[in-house]
């Protein structure tokens, strides 16, 4: 199977930028090539990432992320903007792995968030009587739990879900945040995402966790297609459309209502905000890790 690797030479003081920057583009998980990787990880080494132990002994003036876009055209545009902004220099490769489609699972264990959560693979074994077992096939749709974003979604869902809330999730990808909420206790959730890949893999993941008649899932643009209120509505997508949909929230949601948001990098925040002030929101929470930011609203009007 043919698939594409990019990888981008930078350094270090140009990730976050870079990242925001992949993020546009429906990129949310990079591998980092770096020497000093371990230094900048803070969870446990059960909750890392995969890591190629080797690179633990690179050259430490060598930093580079490597994505694999998921075409040849914006492979070239992401190349140009990166090579433009003087952010580095990238290597567009075309390969070519007979068994592509399964090593890449070597890259996801089961991940424990929160004190409740824990997102498995659909072909790994989890034996916690503890935790709350979201069953996930880690495929093209964004929201696995390892990226910054969702891992904060995850953890706000879990102080913030109530017992029979209505949610909905706005910019669904995997489907991840709705089926948390509901094995968190909420009674139903609406689901919606413009990316039929998404659409596919709502539906794919709903059925792992048994939850098909609790989910209503929708190929739709964010709030367009949402009909009805909710008490909670999350939505993990990038700052600025969060900030243009914040208006229309009021609409969706009763006095009281809790909107959970992530997506945004940390030089947004305050855009996110402001925005949430200015619509008649009370900021009531917040978590930031890595330079990715979660903020959770009480809409007070």
């Amino acid at each position: 199977m043919k698939y594409i690797e990019m990888t981008i030479n930078t350094s270090k003081d140009k990730k976050d930028i870079i990242e925001g920057i992949l993020f546009d583009y429906g990129i949310y998980t990079t591998e980092e090539i770096s020497s000093d990787i371990v230094d900048e990880l803070d969870q446990d080494e059960k909750d890392w990432d995969f890591i190629d132990y080797p690179l633990l002994n690179s050259n430490e003036d060598i930093f580079a992320l490597r994505v694999y876009p998921e075409n040849m055209e914006d492979a070239n545009n992401l190349k140009a903007e990166l090579s433009e902004k003087k952010l580095g220099q990238c290597l567009v490769e075309e390969k070519d792995d007979e068994d592509w489609a399964n090593n890449w699972k070597k890259y996801y264990k089961p991940l424990e968030i929160g004190e409740k959560l824990a997102i498995v693979p659909e072909w790994e074994d989890y034996d916690n009587d503890n935790r709350v077992v979201i069953k996930i096939n880690p495929g093209m749709a964004f929201g696995t739990g390892t990226h910054e974003s969702t891992y904060m979604c995850l953890e706000l869902l879990e102080r913030y879900v109530n017992k029979d809330d209505d949610i909905f999730d706005i910019g669904c990808g995997s489907g991840i945040l709705a089926i948390a909420g509901l094995k968190l206790g909420a009674k139903k959730a609406l689901l919606v995402d413009i990316d039929e890949k998404c659409i596919d893999a709502s539906h794919e993941n709903a059925g792992l966790n048994d939850l098909e008649d609790k989910m209503e899932i929708k190929k739709g643009n964010l709030l367009d297609v949402v009909k009805g209120r909710a008490d909670l509505i999350v939505s993990n997508i990038i700052a600025e459309i969060i900030v243009d949909e914040i208006k229309n929230l009021k609409n969706h949601m009763e006095k009281g209502g809790i909107f959970i948001t992530s997506g945004i990098i940390k030089e947004r925040r305050q855009m996110v905000i402001h925005a949430l002030e200015e619509n008649g929101f009370e900021i009531i929470d917040e978590l930031e890790k890595n330079n990715w930011v979660a903020i959770v609203g009480r809409l007070n009007v």
